[in-house]
């Protein structure tokens, strides 16, 4: 699954210029941090979601009858250092906005 990296660093370089915005709320759930999500669209599109935290992942997961939950960094493909350039990257690979989690079935 693709979902926003439970270590991304709402204080660190912004998702921004990728398209889309990751502000913390001010909420806080049992799973974790509520955080409002917005495409930079227009106009832009905000939901309001939960970020959970690694281990709740990994936890339900499990008590799903998956296992082996890995977390996989996402790379940028040649083609898009190609067409942006490795400065435009560099906020990316910083603070790393989204994360691939693969389990077993």
């Amino acid at each position: 699954m693709l979902n926003q990296s439970p270590d991304f660093r709402f204080d660190g370089p912004s998702p921004d210029k990728y398209g889309f915005r990751s502000e913390l709320t001010g909420g806080e759930a049992e799973t974790g941090p509520r955080v409002r999500i917005t495409a930079l669209l227009d106009p832009p599109v905000s939901f309001v979601a939960n970020r959970p935290r690694r281990e709740v992942y990994e936890k339900c997961l499990r008590a799903a009858g998956f296992s082996e939950p890995t977390w996989v960094p996402l790379t940028v493909s040649e083609a898009g250092v190609r067409e942006f350039g490795t400065d435009f990257w560099a906020d990316f690979h910083a603070n790393p906005p989204l994360e691939m989690l693969r389990c077993l079935a």
